[in-house]
């Protein structure tokens, strides 16, 4: 799975760099780039909702949809390019099999992204960079039949992960649509069922709540 992850990683990275070389060669060859005859805004606030489908990495369990949300403040380093700071309640979500019963863990994280966003086109965005997950708490349910019982986790089983965030985003207007792949990671000891490593994938839509004054 690290292995896996990493290919995604540096394929992502690849791409990135890419985007940002036929940018600057459109500024070089013709002194303009993708919106670059507009004027842009050096800070902008952002939030909204977001769908989170999001695993461990033991392989024997099953996502299930989540809902949370969150907010972002990007700063413009040029017409194309901005860094964003952000802060979201991301809970996860996923069931298993244990004996004859079926247990699901739900876990409440705060996640701090950091991402370097790449906009090539007025309708596109690319972005990469590190996510520190804040572990708040979390439970387990077991159900059997018409029998549940549901237990919170004690302290130091999950804790705080650190992990990264690929992103395509899409923009309408003072929409902007996102898609992240994210994993965060942190070593569990070996004699813990439970796993501090996940991933998945995340689904948001943002409203631009403000931005500042143009700057050419």
């Amino acid at each position: 799975m690290i292995k896996k992850n990493t290919i995604l990683f540096y394929l992502f990275l690849g791409v990135f760099n890419c985007f940002a070389q036929d940018g600057n060669l459109l500024i070089q060859q013709y002194n303009k780039g993708p919106g670059l005859d507009q004027n842009f805004s050096k800070w902008s606030l952002k939030i909204g909702p977001q769908i989170n489908r999001i695993n461990t990495d033991l392989g024997t369990s099953s996502p299930t949809l989540t809902f949370g949300g969150g907010m972002e403040i990007e700063y413009g380093l040029s017409k194309t390019t901005g860094l964003v700071i952000g802060s979201q309640y991301t809970p996860i979500s996923y069931s298993y099999i244990e004996g004859d019963s079926t247990g699901t863990d739900r876990l409440k994280y705060i996640s701090l992204p950091l991402l370097l966003r790449l906009q090539p086109t007025r309708k596109i965005s690319f972005g990469l960079g590190p996510v520190y997950q804040i572990y708040l708490n979390g439970e387990k349910k077991l159900e059997k039949e018409k029998v549940k019982v549901i237990t919170s986790y004690e302290e130091g089983i999950f804790k705080n992960t650190i992990g990264a965030n690929l992103q395509v985003a899409y923009y309408i207007n003072q929409l902007l649509i996102y898609w992240n792949f994210r994993w965060a990671r942190r070593t569990s000891t070996p004699i813990q069922s439970q796993t501090n490593n996940t991933l998945g994938f995340q689904m948001g839509i943002n409203f631009r709540l403000w931005k500042s004054k143009l700057r050419l």
